[in-house]
């Protein structure tokens, strides 16, 4: 029977390897995922949903079953979003978002960052109590996502603002989303046995920050979701010896809310899990990969086998080890099984948390060694 099973296995993995080696499909999902229309896939004008209704519409067209009525695991939190025009003038001049501005929640800054705006040299709250600091270096951009009660504030770049300045005009167009509704997009394809590989992601990104920015996501994590749904492509052609679950999260931006409620909420018997693979930022790659969760008990083997794998075949420049880190989706769920999370190291990719994140900037020149490389991981018992 195990040498059946073992045959049975290696019949998929030469469909695996004879259908992964085109990255058309993956950059089709991240093209569509980055469009305008997705809005961001954030809170704004429910662009998350949009994406929802995407992503499940691709797994029905695959042949996926689903995990839940319709593909979609409902549920909701409290959320701002951030919709219509924003502006920002000072002494009667025009500042242009993002570039010379940009909005944030205390609560999702470092203490040290806190104390870089306590040290502001320019400081003002305005009448509606947002404080605004003139700051030599903008931050990395964060959603509107938190509680109601979490304040708000602007940073301004220092070089932006005049010597004196006189007269601040802020309009920010946010808007309190109590009990928001949302969703996890989960799928599967039946195996030979009910032992189980999860490959798992964020679709959600930063939504916009006013109408004038949009923050487009293709490194984040729309690459991410396209290497899940080329594996679920793959997995549909031929009957996979492992069934193969797919668990697409939404709320990732907004700390890990989407997969913590899926963790909580289980669809499948944890105890039948081989492995959890969580696949962010997967644009570029010319420096390797980054194997979060390296070194736990129950997936050192796994960092182990990639290694080997990766010497014979010489595809990544670094599989480097990392923690067990609560940075991504796989982290609640390594509570329960094995859980990795992979990431590609270098460019080419549009920025982090940036509006030029887009579909052109997203380098897929190492897209199909690694996929082949993690798929072949599978394989290792």
């Amino acid at each position: 029977m195990k040498k059946i099973s073992i045959f049975l296995f290696l019949i998929f993995l030469l469909s695996v390897y004879s259908f992964a080696q085109d990255s058309t499909y993956a950059r089709k999902i991240i093209r569509d995922l980055s469009s305008p229309e997705m809005f961001g896939r954030g809170h704004s004008y429910k662009g998350d949903s949009i994406a929802a209704k995407y992503l499940a519409n691709e797994m029905r067209n695959l042949g996926l079953l689903p995990l839940q009525v319709d593909y979609l695991q409902r549920y909701s939190y409290d959320c701002y979003s951030f919709e219509g025009p924003i502006s920002l003038f000072v002494n009667g001049k025009k500042l242009v978002p993002y570039s010379q501005y940009r909005v944030f929640q205390a609560s999702i800054n470092s203490k040290n960052h806190q104390t870089v705006l306590n040290k502001a040299k320019f400081k003002r709250q305005m009448n509606n109590g947002i404080w605004v600091y003139g700051v030599d270096q903008l931050d990395t951009y964060s959603p509107i996502s938190q509680a109601s009660n979490v304040p708000l504030y602007v940073e301004i770049l220092e070089s932006a603002l005049p010597k004196k300045v006189k007269k601040i005009d802020l309009n920010l167009p946010i808007h309190y989303r109590e009990n928001y509704q949302t969703q996890n997009v989960v799928g599967y394809v039946p195996g030979v046995i009910d032992s189980m590989v999860v490959f798992v992601g964020h679709y959600d990104h930063c939504g916009t920050m006013g109408d004038d920015v949009v923050f487009y996501g293709a490194h984040d994590n729309a690459s991410g979701i396209a290497a899940v749904m080329d594996i679920a492509r793959i997995s549909t052609q031929r009957k996979p010896y492992y069934t193969v679950v797919f668990m697409l999260f939404s709320g990732e931006e907004s700390g890990l809310k989407g997969s913590k409620y899926a963790s909580m909420n289980p669809l499948v018997d944890y105890r039948k899990i081989k492995l959890l693979c969580n696949l962010d930022l997967f644009c570029g790659g010319d420096d390797g990969l980054m194997f979060f969760n390296a070194n736990s008990e129950n997936t050192k083997l796994y960092y182990d086998k990639l290694v080997e794998l990766n010497k014979s075949m010489k595809v990544a420049k670094e599989i480097r080890p990392r923690n067990n880190s609560a940075n991504s989706d796989h982290y609640y769920f390594s509570q329960f099984c094995p859980s990795i999370y992979l990431l590609s190291m270098g460019q080419p990719y549009g920025g982090y948390h940036d509006p030029k994140d887009i579909c052109e900037s997203c380098g897929l020149s190492h897209y199909n060694d690694y996929l082949s490389l993690i798929l072949k991981l599978i394989d290792f018992n």
